[in-house]
């Protein structure tokens, strides 16, 4: 049996969503690491029966759990140019049965169908094999991601010949022009599980295959539904919209108590890159802020498998940072742990 090794992973998905293990796979897993916290934090998806169900059975493990959410947001009145849906605001402690949650999920989920099938279209105009029940396959029906969408390319092999052709073509581009240029190298210091989000999946792609979903709440109206959903609202993953949101406007937000917290631990896949470094400091500009608004610290792997939880557990430093994080959440008096088994 391994030790508690006391890491929190307050930022998870599942096969609710657009990860690779169940509930089941993925609290076992996370025991068996030593997780001491694991919150369930699936795309607009909160626990459903047969996931409140199994944890309800484990509530005296070791590993603790956490009822969660992450919504797929629009942004603020006041800010514009960042789309809807590009906004992810987490939700822990909340309630998988509160009423207007629910509906939440069932309009996102219908949108997020929509999306795939204007998507499909796109993909399809560019020269790419696919359809939209591979799609509906790759996510089992439900929440249908652009993972899924990825995942449904794969099952064409000639599609390998297409994004080639276009990473060529990106190639032949970045020569003449250095915006280009700038999104070739960080697509390629990706790895090649970022290629085919920076080629066509992702709304300023190289060639646009991308759509927004035709729903989605702002971020005071994501806030609203999980703090009457009993939970907390963090804004995850702050690299993803600083360009839009900046520092100022993140303090405006803590000090008027529109958000409860940020991530503070995020971005696993960029340890070892070259935007390290900048990742880093951009996380302790956040950590003041969230000491001098008393705010909250939250985060974690981001984990959609197996491999993404091993490697934020062998990741010490990276992870160490959320030890903790669920004791002062519950301190906090914001959050109702009765969606918990902590």
């Amino acid at each position: 049996m391994s030790l508690v090794i006391y890491y929190e992973s307050l930022h998870t998905h599942t096969t609710l969503s657009d990860g690779k293990l169940s509930h089941r796979q993925m609290f076992e897993l996370s025991e068996s690491l030593g997780l001491s916290v694991v919150a369930f934090t699936d795309h607009d998806a909160v626990l459903n029966n047969q996931a409140i169900s199994y944890l309800n059975d484990v509530r005296s493990s070791r590993t603790k759990w956490i009822s969660g959410i992450e919504i797929s947001a629009a942004p603020p009145k006041e800010i514009s140019g960042l789309g809807k849906g590009g906004l992810h605001v987490i939700g822990l402690f909340v309630d998988p049965k509160n009423t207007a949650l629910m509906e939440h999920c069932k309009r996102a989920q219908a949108a997020r169908i929509e999306r795939m099938e204007k998507i499909v279209f796109n993909l399809k105009e560019l020269g790419f094999t696919i359809s939209e029940n591979d799609c509906l396959l790759a996510s089992g029906g439900e929440a249908v991601g652009r993972p899924h969408i990825v995942e449904a390319l794969r099952m064409h092999k000639e599609n390998d010949d297409v994004q080639n052709s276009l990473i060529e073509k990106m190639k032949t581009d970045a020569v003449k022009s250095a915006d280009v240029r700038e999104k070739y190298e960080k697509m390629m210091d990706g790895g090649p599980h970022q290629i085919p989000y920076s080629l066509f999946l992702s709304p300023d792609a190289y060639v646009n295959a991308y759509m927004e979903v035709s729903y989605a709440p702002d971020l005071d109206e994501a806030t609203k539904l999980i703090r009457d959903a009993g939970g907390i609202s963090i804004i995850a993953h702050y690299f993803t919209v600083k360009k839009k949101m900046d520092l100022f406007f993140i303090e405006k937000l803590l000090k008027q108590k529109r958000i409860d917290g940020m991530e503070t631990v995020y971005g696993l896949w960029h340890v070892g890159q070259k935007d390290e470094s900048d990742l880093e400091a951009e996380k302790t500009e956040l950590r003041w802020l969230i000491h001098h608004h008393k705010a909250l610290a939250t985060g974690g792997p981001d984990a959609h498998s197996e491999e993404d939880m091993r490697k934020y557990v062998a990741l010490g430093t990276f992870a160490r940072e959320s030890i903790g994080m669920t004791e002062k959440i519950l301190a906090s008096g914001k959050a109702d742990k009765k969606w918990s088994s902590v």
